[in-house]
């Protein structure tokens, strides 16, 4: 399963930068993917021109949170329907006639290549299955995808409440559908951040940095963390915890109801 772009809905970028701004918030975003793509469209692929470009968005490009990790110029929408984010040199992008051009951005042909970021191997694959069956958009997707902390709290409170695991058939139930996602898209759109621009991506992190006594990661705790750090804002933990108890209450019961599979039918689920 290529987690980069997995399918023709969505896509992440998060190791360009993407999120590596002060507002990283889905319209301002967009706006701007959509305005260096109409750009790039028009620049004769030439180096000269290419770098010409490349100096043009450098100027207007904002000021990254983090100044160790490289927002890239050439980073925008690789379809016409906007839904995929992705590298405007790579030899399948348009126009590009089927030339690899990345050997001209700040970090060369060879790191696109070869980056692969932890969530590759950190995610559970009964975990992506689901990510990649309710998250249709770039924008949460890349969020999502790439803090394994998250997803592993997320699955792992859902999980502990039911004491199963969780596996994309549990999705064949709307109720179920709609509480996950509601979960998930807490990434970008948490009650207790509201206003908030900063939507960072914690790609470079590996699983379990938010961890107890003894060395086995609190999924409410670590969960939170990563809310704080997406949006860089602290917030009441108790009501944080009210609002993802109340979730899970309703998933629970959505899980365990008459529509929910049964221990052993999900076994049999996640191991084919």
């Amino acid at each position: 399963m290529n987690l980069c772009m997995p399918d023709s809905r969505k896509s992440c970028g998060a190791c360009c930068g993407l999120y590596n701004v002060a507002n990283g918030a889905r319209p301002g975003m967009f706006g701007r993917l959509g305005r260096r793509t109409e750009l790039f469209a028009r620049v004769e692929r030439t180096s000269a021109a290419i770098l010409d470009y490349e100096a043009i968005i450098r100027e207007a490009q904002p000021v990254p949170l983090d100044p160790d990790i490289h927002v890239c110029e050439f980073l925008g929408f690789v379809d016409a329907e906007s839904r995929l984010v992705g590298c405007l040199l790579h030899p399948l992008s348009p126009g590009n006639r089927g030339i690899d051009l990345r050997g001209l951005c700040h970090y060369g042909s060879m790191a696109c290549k070869a980056f692969y970021c932890p969530a590759w191997t950190a995610i559970a694959p009964r975990h992506r299955e689901i990510l990649m069956e309710l998250l249709d958009d770039w924008h949460l997707y890349g969020l999502v995808v790439t803090d394994v902390d998250f997803v592993a709290s997320v699955f792992g409170l859902a999980e502990e409440r039911l004491s199963r695991p969780m596996v994309s058939a549990d999705l064949a139930d709307a109720r179920i559908r709609d509480l996950t996602t509601r979960a998930l898209a807490w990434k970008d759109r948490w009650p207790l951040t509201s206003g908030a621009f900063r939507r960072r991506s914690r790609y470079y992190f590996k699983q379990g940095s938010t961890q107890d006594g003894d060395d086995r990661p609190r999924s409410m705790e670590r969960l939170l963390e990563c809310l704080r750090f997406t949006f860089g804002k602290d917030f009441d933990v108790t009501a944080a915890e009210i609002i993802v108890n109340e979730t899970f209450d309703e998933l629970e019961d959505a899980l365990k109801s008459g529509s929910g599979l049964t221990m052993a039918s999900a076994l049999k689920k996640l191991h084919g």
